[in-house]
């Protein structure tokens, strides 16, 4: 019987039933150490260093850096831009809905209070100095300036638009801070704001400036003025007093909100349209007092001395001539006439004097609620 064939030579060489693997012998593989790839003389040989950075790396590096800086530079740019445009155009906000914590704008304060320097209120040493003198002379407040009567600014603000203006100077480094320390110390701290004069925000933003033709508006003393009907003008305002609102500060008193007499009727100025507008937009969560500015200031004679022999006021100049400060009587005669009543529950009076005693007696002598003593240089 045949024996049947399982297996033949018809495809031989030409398929397996397994793929091939490893790789094909080499002549050296005799010299090459079981499992490492490498010859056991490879570690005495010199290794060749690659650098690290080459001239194709380091350019490209520079390209992407550079490439990451105008990007970055691009979007910071950008995101001026808009927090300055939506500062300017930003629209009212709807309170309708909301409820107002604090109704401190309906009610009657009674305001005696003393001018303070922005830059001491430094949370420190200087902020010290500032509660125990203002305690000493019996103040129940302290004012001092968010915006100043030439548009310097008294804080470090974060605002966009004063940020273009360049508009701070010697602020208070921690306004925040001081603010809490004079509220633990039952002292109101109290933000003025100069309004439309502004020798600075009309120079940068002419859009925003009271104009006489193509060229600023100037008084007699050349301070430049913002523009009362402008929505850049408002929300410039609106936005000091929104900031320092989120700092503690809810009592502002507004200066210089009319125009000069030869401009004003051209604008809607005055402090009833802008506090107005204000109240719709912040609530009654602040209280906006109108400043009364009253001068106090008494003519003093430079270098004299008193004259012992003379009447008592009377003085000596170096020369021989004689001249007289006002006295008591008519300190308090010239100051009656210019406050005739108290100033009330949106006014209060800002006294610049530099008799700061003399004006304290007499203010308090005639029961004057509502005031705020500036001194300047006593004689």
């Amino acid at each position: 019987m045949r024996k049947k064939r399982f297996y033949n030579n018809k495809k031989r060489n030409t398929k397996w039933t397994e793929p091939e693997k490893g790789r094909k012998i080499d002549f050296a593989d005799k010299y090459i150490d079981a499992g490492t790839g490498s010859d056991k003389f490879d570690s005495k040989r010199p290794k060749k260093r690659k650098k690290r950075f080459t001239a194709e790396k380091t350019g490209k590096f520079f390209k992407n850096a550079i490439v990451v800086l105008l990007c970055f530079c691009v979007v910071s740019a950008g995101y001026t831009i808009m927090d300055l445009y939506m500062e300017r155009n930003a629209m009212p906000e709807n309170n309708s809905n909301s409820q107002v914590e604090s109704n401190i704008g309906s009610l009657s304060l009674n305001i005696k209070s003393r001018v303070v320097p922005s830059l001491s209120l430094d949370g420190g040493v200087m902020l010290d100095a500032v509660i125990s003198d203002t305690q000493n002379q019996g103040y129940s407040s302290v004012t001092f300036d968010l915006k100043r009567n030439d548009g310097t600014i008294g804080y470090e603000s974060k605002l966009a638009t004063i940020d273009a203006y360049g508009a701070i100077s010697s602020a208070s480094t921690d306004l925040e801070g001081s603010v809490a320390r004079l509220l633990e110390s039952d002292l109101l701290p109290i933000a003025r704001i100069s309004c439309y004069r502004d020798n600075i925000a009309p120079v940068a933003d002419l859009t925003a400036a009271v104009t006489n033709g193509a060229s600023l508006y100037k008084d007699a003393d050349g301070n430049t003025y913002l523009n009362p009907d402008s929505q850049t003008t408002y929300n410039y305002i609106k936005g000091i007093i929104e900031e320092a609102k989120g700092m503690g500060i809810t009592v502002f008193v507004l200066d210089n909100t009319e125009l000069p007499e030869d401009i004003g009727s051209n604008y809607k100025d005055g402090f009833a349209g802008l506090t107005k507008k204000l109240y719709a937009d912040l609530g009654e969560e602040i209280k906006l007092l109108m400043a009364v500015d009253v001068d106090a200031v008494c003519d003093v004679v430079n270098n004299a001395v008193p004259d012992e022999d003379s009447e008592e006021n009377a003085v000596v100049l170096p020369e021989g001539d004689t001249e007289y400060v006002q006295s008591d009587e008519e300190f308090e005669k010239d100051l009656s006439q210019k406050i005739q009543r108290n100033a009330g529950t949106n006014a209060v009076y800002y006294i610049t004097t530099n008799r700061e005693d003399d004006l304290k007696s007499y203010l308090n002598g005639k029961d004057t609620a509502n005031y705020i003593i500036s001194v300047e240089n006593e004689p």
